[in-house]
């Protein structure tokens, strides 16, 4: 009795061991397994290492059918989302202070941190502002009463990080929005005086991480930075200070590179 070639195929993809596998039927009745590897117009590709260790092209004239094997969804690996990273960019900032009257500055930032889970990263970074400008500030000491004048500036910082992505389980997103806070030590010096004005802010903001071109993410940011200096060096000594503040609205674009 001749069994009908589609109840004879039915068959054949049923059982057990013959389905674990990706299958090509052809019309002569051979019957090619492995993994379909890649497929154009007219060709098929297909392997099974190790039992027939070299790729086939197959030509689908040939063919009667295809039996696809149904791959079991990959389970997220514990490490996905966690990584190293090291960014640098270009910083614009306007200033607000009772005490200084700075023209809006450029300056350089760079930077690393650690993706610890995939919604929070843990970083330190530092920037250098090259150039600050405005009316003169005096300073004067009460006790000697000698003052300075001061009408030019660089400032420098550097700290700690701490950046929250809020969003990380949108996997189909193409931008990671996220937020971002952190402590600093600061720096601001009149140009060629050797003196020195030392603080410390807490800054906040939001950005987004855009990828470019992996393991390349732009980096949009925009944060409000608050600077309280305390003390100064003023004529080679040291000496407090009281209310003396600066404000900082920063918008950064840089680069991040992402050790995967």
């Amino acid at each position: 009795m001749k069994i009908p070639r589609v109840l004879l195929l039915a068959f054949l993809a049923a059982l057990p061991g013959f389905s674990r596998a990706d299958k090509i039927i052809m019309k002569d009745g051979k019957i090619y397994e492995g993994q379909i590897m890649g497929e154009s117009q007219k060709a098929i590709l297909i392997s099974n290492p190790p039992v027939d260790p070299k790729p086939r092209f197959i030509e689908l004239r040939d063919v009667m059918t295809i039996v696809r094997e149904r791959h079991p969804a990959e389970k997220p690996s514990p490490e996905e989302g966690r990584f190293a990273t090291v960014t640098a960019g270009l910083n614009g900032q306007a200033y607000s202070s009772s005490v200084f009257s700075f023209s809006p500055g450029t300056g350089f930032y760079a930077g690393g941190g650690l993706r610890v889970h995939p919604a929070v990263e843990l970083g330190g970074e530092m920037s250098y502002t090259p150039s600050l400008s405005g009316s003169g500030l005096t300073v004067k000491d009460v006790q000697s009463n000698v003052f300075r004048t001061y009408e030019s500036f660089y400032s420098y910082d550097g700290g700690f990080s701490l950046k929250f992505f809020p969003f990380y389980t949108f996997k189909a997103w193409r931008m990671e929005p996220y937020l971002i806070t952190g402590y600093h030590w600061n720096r601001l010096t009149p140009k060629d005086s050797g003196d020195e004005l030392k603080g410390t802010s807490i800054f906040g903001g939001t950005g987004v991480m855009i990828p470019w071109w992996k393991p390349l993410y732009w980096d949009f940011r925009f944060v409000y930075d608050h600077v309280n200096y305390d003390s100064i060096n003023f004529l080679g000594g040291t000496g407090d200070l009281s209310g003396v503040s600066n404000n900082s609205f920063i918008l950064s674009i840089g680069l991040s590179y992402r050790f995967l």
